[in-house]
C-alpha cells in the first residue's frame, strides 16, 4: 500500500515564532492524522511540548530591565529578543511509553521537535477484517517527527513604554492581525497583544523612598494567535492500485475506499496556534553611572496550545470486498470525517521566575542584557531602547 503523504510546511510554530531556520521539523501535524485522533494526540503533545512550553514562556520575557519607572508622560521604544535553552530531557521522548494503539514506534527514542536527527519510523496498523481479532499493518511512515538540532527558542518583541502618574509605567506590545496573504501564497494570520504595567513601591512606605536603589512591582500579560492554511485531501484524490488476483501469503490488493460518514468539505483547513503568558513579581535596580545592574524575582503562567481547524478523512479502518462486490477478495479503505480533530494543550507552566541583568544608557539610547530562569528552562534577553 502506498505510504501516507506528508505536507511540505515550514515548521509552523517556528514560523510564527519568527526564527524558523530550516524545514527538519515538517509535516508532522498533518501526517500523523492519519492514525487516528487519539494516537496523533499522544504524539504531537510529545513533540511539540518543549516548543509549546518555551515559546510561552518567552512571551513573558524582556518587559522590563530597570526598577524605575518612566517620569509623567516620558516614553521609549525598544525592541530585542528572548533566548530560551532546552534542557536535554526536553529534547527526546519515549513513544512507546505513549500507549498508542494504531501506530507502533520501531525504536524507544525520538526527537522532539528541538532534539537531534530523525524519529523512528511506526508501522501503521488497522484491525485485519480477514481474521478478527488481528491487526494488519497497512503502511509504515518515516519522518512523522524529525528534531531542528537547534536546542534553543528564540521571541522577538517590539514595545512602547510611558511614565504615567503617581509612579506608573504603562508597557504595550501589539501586532495587528496579519492576512499571511499579503507576503505569498500562504494563507493564514498572525496576531499578538500584550499589556504590562511597572509601580514604584518605595513612595508607599514611610522612609522606605529614601533607600538609595529603585524597588517596584509589576504586571505583564501577552497573548500571540497564528494559523497557517493546510490541504489533506480526502481520499478520493488518491490513485489506487488495479486490481490483481491476490498471492497466497500476500497482501490483497487496496481498490478504493468508503466513507463512514458523510465527504467532508476540505477546504477550510487550518493549523492554528495559541500561546499567552501572565507575569508579576518585584524588580529591583540601582543607577550607578550609566550602568543600572537590576535583580527580578517573581511568578509566570505560561500556556500553549496547537489544535487542527477543518474537516479532514481519517482513514479508521480496511474492509474485505464481498463475492458479490466487483473485485472480490481486494480491500477497500474506511475512512472517517472528523471537525478540528487535533487539539493539544501540555501542562501550563505555573512557576517562580528570577532574573538579573544590566542596563548601559548613552544620551537617549540604552541596552540591556539578563539571565533568568522559569519553569526548568533558563535563558537570555537582550534588548535596545530609544527614549525620550
Amino acid at each position: 500500500m502506498r505510504k501516507l503523504r506528508t505536507f511540505s510546511l515550514a515548521l509552523l510554530l517556528l514560523a510564527g515564532a519568527g526564527h524558523f531556520q530550516e524545514a527538519k521539523g515538517q509535516a508532522a501535524v498533518i501526517d500523523v492524522l492519519g492514525s487516528g485522533i487519539s494516537d496523533a494526540d499522544k504524539l504531537l503533545n510529545a513533540y511539540f511540548q518543549p516548543f509549546g512550553e518555551s515559546f510561552s514562556i518567552g512571551l513573558g520575557q524582556n518587559w522590563y530591565n530597570t526598577a524605575k519607572p518612566l517620569k509623567l508622560l516620558r516614553f521609549n521604544v525598544q525592541t530585542g529578543v528572548s533566548a530560551i535553552m532546552i534542557p536535554t530531557d526536553k529534547q527526546a521522548f519515549n513513544p512507546q511509553a505513549l500507549g498508542m494503539q494504531n501506530l507502533r514506534p520501531l525504536s524507544n527514542t525520538a526527537p522532539t521537535v528541538f532534539g537531534s536527527g530523525k524519529g523512528p519510523s511506526y508501522e501503521l496498523s488497522v484491525n485485519d477484517p480477514s481474521n478478527p481479532g488481528q491487526r494488519l499493518v497497512i503502511d509504515t511512515i518515516a519522518d512523522i517527527t524529525q528534531g531542528l538540532g537547534l536546542a534553543l527558542n528564540a521571541v522577538p518583541f517590539a514595545q512602547f513604554n510611558i511614565g504615567l502618574i503617581k509612579g506608573t509605567e504603562l508597557s504595550v506590545r501589539f501586532v495587528p492581525t496579519i492576512d499571511l496573504s499579503t507576503f505569498g501564497p500562504v494563507n493564514g494570520s498572525f496576531g499578538l497583544w500584550g499589556v504590562g504595567v511597572k509601580h514604584d513601591i518605595l513612595q508607599w512606605i514611610p522612609v522606605a523612598d529614601k533607600l538609595p536603589f529603585s524597588l517596584s512591582g509589576y504586571f505583564n500579560y501577552s497573548k500571540l494567535s497564528f494559523d497557517l492554511g493546510v490541504n489533506l485531501k480526502g481520499p478520493e484524490s488518491k490513485t489506487y492500485d488495479p486490481y490483481t488476483p491476490p498471492v497466497p501469503g500476500s497482501e490483497p490488493p487496496v481498490v478504493g475506499f468508503d466513507y463512514t460518514n458523510a465527504a467532508g468539505n476540505y477546504a477550510n483547513q487550518a493549523i492554528a496556534m495559541d500561546a499567552s503568558s501572565m507575569g508579576f513579581g518585584i524588580i529591583a535596580s540601582k543607577k550607578l553611572l550609566f550602568v543600572t545592574p537590576y535583580v527580578s524575582l517573581g511568578f509566570q503562567n505560561a500556556k500553549f496550545s496547537l489544535r487542527t481547524a477543518g474537516e479532514y478523512a481519517i482513514l479508521s479502518g480496511m474492509a474485505v470486498n464481498g463475492i458479490s462486490d466487483p473485485q472480490p477478495g481486494a480491500l477497500r479503505e474506511q475512512y472517517t470525517v472528523f471537525t478540528d480533530p487535533i487539539n493539544i494543550e501540555p501542562t501550563a507552566i505555573n512557576s517562580f521566575r528570577y532574573g538579573a541583568g544590566l542596563r548601559f544608557k548613552f544620551f537617549i539610547f540604552a541596552i540591556h542584557a539578563e539571565y533568568f530562569g522559569v519553569g526548568g528552562y533558563t535563558g537570555g534577553n537582550v534588548g535596545l531602547s530609544l527614549g525620550f
